[in-house]
């Protein structure tokens, strides 16, 4: 399969994606910008990504690259996926706190030579910051530690 088709069989997935969480945001209410409703977040990201996809479907018929290997690195893929199945492994069992480590130790593995010290300051300051979000400036109550069920 050449690139150029893997590009168009990817940004075509991703677009039916988007079109379809489009379509099931439709059912919760719009709300306003300064009042958002329920399907304000859902309907603008599932719209964004239907366009972003759509542009790149457009770009992988009109310039295709003239590699014609596609190859996967797997690290980022794994890491990345690990990292969105430890965070909701961890939220949900230790709370907000050691979920940001754990989302932030598993990404920072798809990077080659990304170092410890970077990441536990990028781990630290995603945490206070997400303190900062939720807990002071929205007021949702998550529990930054939590042990068990």
């Amino acid at each position: 399969m050449s690139l150029v088709s893997l590009r168009l069989v990817v940004a075509t997935i991703l677009a039916a994606i988007g079109a379809a969480a489009f379509v099931i945001g439709l059912d919760y209410d719009f709300g306003s910008a300064t009042r958002m409703g329920p399907g304000y977040f859902p309907l603008v990201l599932s719209g964004l990504l239907t366009v972003l996809a759509l542009a790149e479907a457009v770009s992988a018929v009109l310039k295709p690259d003239p590699d014609d290997s596609p190859t996967l690195d797997w690290r980022p893929l794994v890491a990345i996926l690990g990292a969105v199945g430890g965070f909701a492994v961890a939220i949900s069992l230790f709370g907000l706190v050691p979920a940001f480590f754990v989302v932030i130790l598993f990404s920072t593995l798809s990077e080659r030579g990304y170092g410890w010290l970077p990441a536990t300051v990028l781990s630290l300051v995603t945490c206070f910051a997400a303190w900062l979000l939720f807990s002071r400036l929205l007021g949702i109550t998550l529990p930054l530690f939590r042990w068990g069920l």
